[in-house]
């Protein structure tokens, strides 16, 4: 063990150096994500912190004219813990909570950024999300989240775009997550004790106006809800939500989200319905690393040296693939599940909408039968 220097203040919630986390599961990690877009363009990146494994990584790209290009990076954790800088990239908290600096600088992809990432609205906390399998604890996750807007500049293959207040998103989350850290899948003889009931995930960062929030549910195989969190804020007023109605629409015979609405409840028994369109392809988090995708085939959190940067692309406009991971399976790839959405409020407001939307299985309101084939159990 090591003394930090941020343990010389009194925040330590563990009978340890502030290095030092309360579980020695590899799994274990803190870290960010962002996003910020605009029509036909959607720039993203991450950072995470693995103590028990000695890594910090992250990732940084963007999807522009149809094609996703990402960066990944990977680096000893200590002794360097309290620079949130790995490879090209770096996060600077500019005002806690309300402003942060993200960094993408010169690197294989091609693509870089200059970003202040302002918060349209207080963050959202979570509920937590705990989750076992077969006895044993896969998830135990805190997250807070938000939407954002951007201001700065991209840089796309040599091309500058003026980043001028570009809608956006981001969260910040930490615990125990299953696909970061070494792949070890959790088996037994019980086929109950495996499944998920969740069958679809909406995960929804938006402003529109004077309206700006945020809200999360899952729903079982009959669109039933699992659970459901979210918060509208009416001209900087907080109004707590207690629920949602959707109807989504899909491109031709895919699982390709292309728009559609959703109403928001309120605990004084108001609703309000905003409707939503695609505008661009969607993002493909293997990119990021993601869920198996770096090229050794491994999750984010895993050792891969003192340094290590590289770098993919590849045409995101196939409704009907899963290109991301291309040195996986195509039955194990992750498929897009971000998209950047046109938003239009109950009274003729508009903005913009993160939709983060996974299709796990059976749903049947959208007429959805068996497993999707890019989210097996892997």
């Amino acid at each position: 063990m090591r003394l930090n220097p941020f343990d010389d203040y009194p925040f330590h919630q563990a009978i340890a150096p502030l290095d030092v986390p309360a579980t020695s599961d590899p799994h274990f990690n803190d870290g960010y994500w962002f996003s910020f877009y605009r029509e036909g363009t959607y720039a993203f990146c991450g950072l995470r912190l693995h103590p028990n494994s000695n890594v910090m990584d992250g990732y940084g790209g963007v999807l522009h004219d149809g094609v996703q290009r990402n960066v990944r990076f990977s680096r000893a954790l200590r002794p360097r813990t309290n620079e949130l800088a790995v490879g090209p990239f770096r996060l600077e908290i500019v005002e806690p909570m309300r402003v942060q600096r993200i960094v993408l600088d010169s690197n294989p992809s091609g693509v870089g950024f200059d970003v202040h990432v302002h918060a349209s609205a207080p963050m959202t906390l979570e509920e937590p999300h705990v989750q076992h399998r077969h006895g044993v604890l896969l998830n135990h996750v805190l997250r807070y989240s938000g939407p954002t807007r951007a201001e700065g500049a991209l840089v796309v293959d040599g091309e500058e775009h003026a980043v001028d207040g570009w809608y956006g998103a981001r969260d910040h989350s930490w615990g125990i997550r299953s696909t970061m850290g070494p792949h070890l899948p959790v088996r037994g003889v019980e086929p109950e004790a495996a499944r998920d009931p969740r069958a679809i995930r909406i995960w929804v960062p938006f402003e529109a106006g004077r309206l700006t929030g945020f809200f999360h549910t899952h729903e079982g195989p009959r669109g039933e809800t699992l659970d459901f969190q979210g918060t509208l804020w009416n001209d900087g007023d907080e109004v707590p939500l207690t629920g949602v109605r959707h109807a989504f629409r899909y491109d031709d015979g895919t699982r390709r989200l292309a728009g559609g609405e959703f109403t928001l409840l309120d605990a004084g028994g108001g609703e309000r319905r905003f409707t939503f369109e695609r505008v661009c392809e969607p993002v493909h988090p293997e990119g990021f690393g993601y869920a198996r995708g770096w090229s050794d085939g491994g999750n984010p959190g895993v050792w891969r040296g003192p340094e290590a940067v590289e770098s993919s692309s590849f045409d995101a406009t196939d409704p009907d693939a899963a290109p991301g991971g291309a040195h996986l399976p195509a039955a194990s790839r992750l498929g897009g599940t971000e998209f950047a959405c046109s938003l239009a409020g109950p009274d003729g407001e508009t903005g913009m909408a993160h939709v983060e939307h996974m299709i796990y299985g059976t749903y049947e309101p959208a007429g959805f039968v068996g497993p999707n084939p890019w989210q097996l159990e892997r």
